[in-house]
C-alpha cells in the first residue's frame, strides 16, 4: 500500500497553500530511512521552531529592505527653498513685511533684467534640445555627437539655474532681516495652509480674468457696449508688472460687479 507524504512548506502555510507530492519508498529507502522513517513529535517540534527562525529572519531582511527604500525615497532637503525668497514670495507680501517704494523699485528692475536673461537662456536651451533631438531620431545614432549634445544641453540648464540663484541672491541682499524674518513665518504659513501661496493667487487671478473675458463676450452676444469694462482693464497690466495682486484682484472685482450689473433702460 502506498504511502502519501505530505509535505508543507512553512512560509505558504500561513497562506492555506499546501503542496503535497506522492513518494513511494523503495526497500532500499525504507532500509536507509530505519526508525526515523517514521515524523516523531520532536522532530515535528524541530521544524516547527527551524521554520519560525527562517521566517523572522526573513521578515528582518524585508523589514530592513523596506526601511532603507523610504529613506531613499524621502525628499532631501532643499536648501534654496529653506533659506531664500523667490520673487513672487516677497512681491505677494509688500505691506506685510514692510516693503519700502525704493525696494520694491530696485526688485522690480532685478525681476526686468533677470527675465530678459531667463527668455533669452529659454531660447537657446530649446535650440539645443532641437538638435539632440534631431540626433536621437537617427535609426543609427552617433554616441559621441548625441552625449556632446546632451551635454550642451545640461550647459544651458545649468546656465538656467545660476541665473534663478543669481536672482534670488539678489533679493535676499535688498532685505532686511526682520523682513527675512518675517517671509520665514509667512512660509510657515503657506506650509500650513494658513493664508494663500502665490501660486494659488496666480491662480485665482487668472480665474477671473477668464471671467472677465466670457462677461464681455456675453456683453457683446447681448448688443452691450463693454468699452467701460475695457476702459477699466487698462489699469490691470501696470498693477501686474509692478506685483500689485491684491489691487489687481480688487480691479477685477470691480469689473465682474459691472458685467453682472442688469442693462439699463435705453431711452
Amino acid at each position: 500500500m502506498r504511502k502519501r507524504i505530505v509535505v508543507f512548506d512553512c512560509w505558504f502555510n500561513d497562506r492555506h497553500t499546501l503542496v503535497q507530492r506522492d513518494q513511494t519508498p523503495t526497500h532500499h529507502d525504507r532500509q536507509e530511512m530505519g526508525t526515523n522513517s517514521r515524523p516523531t513529535h520532536r522532530n515535528k517540534r524541530n521544524a516547527t521552531k527551524n521554520c519560525m527562525k527562517s521566517k523572522t529572519a526573513t521578515l528582518g531582511i524585508l523589514l530592513l529592505f523596506t526601511n532603507r527604500l523610504l529613506w531613499a525615497q524621502a525628499p532631501p532637503v532643499d536648501p534654496l527653498a529653506e533659506n531664500l525668497f523667490p520673487p513672487e514670495l516677497v512681491m505677494q507680501y509688500p505691506s506685510e513685511i514692510g516693503l519700502t517704494e525704493d525696494q520694491r523699485n530696485g526688485l522690480m528692475a532685478e525681476i526686468q533684467k533677470a527675465h530678459e536673461r531667463f527668455s533669452d537662456l529659454q531660447q537657446r536651451l530649446q535650440k539645443e534640445g532641437e538638435a539632440l533631438a534631431v540626433l536621437l531620431k537617427m535609426e543609427s545614432i552617433d554616441k559621441q555627437a548625441a552625449l556632446a549634445q546632451f551635454d550642451k544641453v545640461l550647459s544651458q540648464e545649468r546656465e538656467i539655474k545660476r541665473a534663478h540663484l543669481t536672482l534670488v541672491l539678489g533679493i535676499k541682499d535688498k532685505l532686511t532681516s526682520e523682513q527675512q524674518a518675517k517671509l520665514r513665518d509667512i512660509k510657515s504659513k503657506i506650509a500650513a495652509g494658513k493664508i494663500p501661496s502665490p501660486g494659488e493667487v496666480q491662480r485665482v487671478l487668472q480665474g477671473k480674468v477668464q471671467q472677465v473675458q466670457e462677461g464681455v463676450q456675453r456683453w457683446q452676444n447681448e448688443g452691450r457696449d463693454p468699452s467701460p469694462v475695457a476702459e477699466l482693464m487698462q489699469e490691470l497690466e501696470p498693477l501686474m508688472k509692478q506685483a500689485k495682486h491684491k489691487e489687481a484682484e480688487a480691479l477685477l472685482d470691480r469689473a465682474l460687479k459691472l458685467l453682472n450689473e442688469p442693462e439699463k433702460d435705453k431711452k
